[in-house]
């Protein structure tokens, strides 16, 4: 079995900053991938459950992995991934008894990934070969300067961490200044080597997610503060799916025909497949959207009510509602409006709505077809003002 390079060597090779700007740095860390395919090669040699388990808990202590678990278990989604249960979920692999199916859908889905790669260890040995050969800096240079070009200006991307580890569930995230890709799942080409090109294309994704800003005007009532952080969510979504990634339309084409339909971010044949199906019921989306706000507005909605919906469908699953939603107003705006009404959109999410609407009546030969917010909709987001001290 393969000999791994010594911790601190990897330390010294991929954790040295790297210049994006005269102000901008990103860390760049792949050590949990090399951690990780120690404690494999450990438990293909039949190490003891709990020589592993020791492995592992030092593994799941550093910093890829704890930011994993935040991405995980965010607030609309507590406890959605214990550590416990991920940790045994991979313990299972040569351990019988550890996890059983069911027991948590998240970690069923990634036992799938673990397997495939448990079972073909040379694989995941020859894609860590890779990944030390690879010029990282030059792609991730690449992905933020695109991502850049759709930010509005004094929205800059700042530093972040950037990580490279074994998942086997969200392919790329960002979250508290940093973004992580999932190793298993770096996409690949017909010769199944790693596709950088579309690794690109992901990080450009979760670079947008970093360069937004959180606006509020300021203070306000309870109703009207829910209401606000729904509109916020189609915003960060809808920006990066449809101008960052390319995202098709529903009933609003492409914004640039000159580039792959979905980029690389998109999700592939799957997300492709549920975009034709939101195609199909587009104006239901759009009227549950407006209920949904309506009912945040009116305070006949709680906070944890909102998390709850927004967890289990408006992000929920593979690429929930909100993505397509958002996609299909910003995409509209930008036809119409150009890049600065969709920049005034995303920097006071109570417009969107406006703007949107705006968009239908100035350009309705592209735009006939789509939902029209309505008026007292429009309204009510633009009332959503600070509480008057």
């Amino acid at each position: 079995m393969r000999k791994f390079l010594n911790r601190t060597s990897l330390c010294l090779v991929f954790l040295l900053p790297i210049a994006q700007s005269p102000a901008q740095h990103v860390d760049v860390d792949v050590s949990a991938c090399f951690r990780m395919a120690d404690v494999l090669s450990a438990m293909k040699h039949g190490k003891a459950n709990a020589e592993v388990s020791a492995m592992l808990d030092s593994t799941l202590d550093t910093r890829p992995y704890k930011t994993m678990f935040r991405h995980y278990n965010r607030p609309f989604r507590p406890n959605h991934l214990p550590p416990a249960v991920f940790k045994r979920m991979i313990l299972s692999l040569a351990y019988a008894g550890e996890y059983s199916a069911g027991e948590n859908q998240r970690a069923d889905q990634m036992l799938v990934q673990w397997t495939k790669f448990y079972d073909d260890f040379p694989k995941f040995l020859r894609n860590l070969e890779e990944l030390k050969t690879t010029n990282l800096s030059a792609l991730i240079n690449e992905g933020v300067r695109f991502a850049q070009t759709w930010l509005p200006a004094g929205w800059n991307i700042p530093d972040f961490y950037f990580f490279i580890h074994p998942d086997g569930g969200s392919g790329g995230f960002a979250i508290d200044g940093a973004q992580g890709y999932d190793f298993f799942r770096l996409p690949r080409d017909s010769s199944d080597n790693i596709a950088w090109n579309e690794v690109v294309g992901i990080i450009s994704h979760e670079s947008h997610h970093l360069g937004l800003k959180e606006s509020s005007p300021g203070p306000m009532s309870s109703s009207d503060s829910l209401a606000y952080d729904f509109l916020t969510l189609f915003v960060g979504e809808g920006t990066a799916t449809k101008f960052v990634d390319n995202a098709p339309g529903g009933d609003v084409p492409l914004v640039d025909p000159a580039r792959p339909a979905g980029g690389f971010a998109f999700g592939g044949k799957a997300v492709d497949s549920l975009w034709k199906v939101y195609t199909l019921k587009e104006s239901d989306l759009f009227a549950s959207m407006v209920e949904t706000f309506e009912r945040a507005y009116s305070g006949h909605m709680t906070e944890k009510q909102l998390e709850a919906e927004t967890g289990s469908y408006w992000l929920g699953g593979l690429k929930g509602p909100a993505y397509f939603v958002g996609s299909e107003i910003f995409g509209a705006i930008v036809h119409a409006l150009g890049k600065e009404g969709a920049f005034v959109a995303m920097q006071d999410p109570r417009r969107i709505f406006e703007l949107y609407d705006r968009a239908l009546k100035s350009n309705p030969e592209l735009l006939g077809r789509c939902f029209v917010i309505p008026d007292s909709t429009v309204r009510h987001a633009l009332a959503l003002v600070p509480v008057q001290k």
